[in-house]
C-alpha cells in the first residue's frame, strides 16, 4: 500500500498517520487501487481516501499543541 500525504501535512506527523492507516486498512479500494491519499480538510482534521476514484475510507482528527514563545526581559 502506497501513502501519499497531501502538501501541507506535517512531516512530523506522517509517521503516526501512516501507521494508523496501515491498521485500520486492509487491502485494496473496492476500485481495485492500493493508494491511499491524505488529505487536510480543517487544521485538525484529516480525510484519509482513495487516491484513484476518491473513496473515504475514514477522516482522522489530529490534536495541535500551541507552543508559546515566552520572551525573558
Amino acid at each position: 500500500m502506497k501513502i501519499i500525504f497531501d502538501p501541507d501535512i506535517p512531516a512530523e506527523f506522517q509517521p503516526q498517520i501512516e501507521q494508523v492507516i496501515k491498521e485500520s486498512i486492509q487491502g485494496k479500494c473496492d476500485c481495485g487501487c492500493d493508494e491511499i491519499y491524505v488529505s487536510l480538510t480543517r487544521e485538525d482534521l484529516l480525510d484519509v481516501k482513495c487516491y484513484d476514484c476518491g473513496t473515504s475510507f475514514f477522516e482522522l482528527e489530529i490534536e495541535i499543541q500551541d507552543q508559546e514563545e515566552t520572551i525573558d526581559g
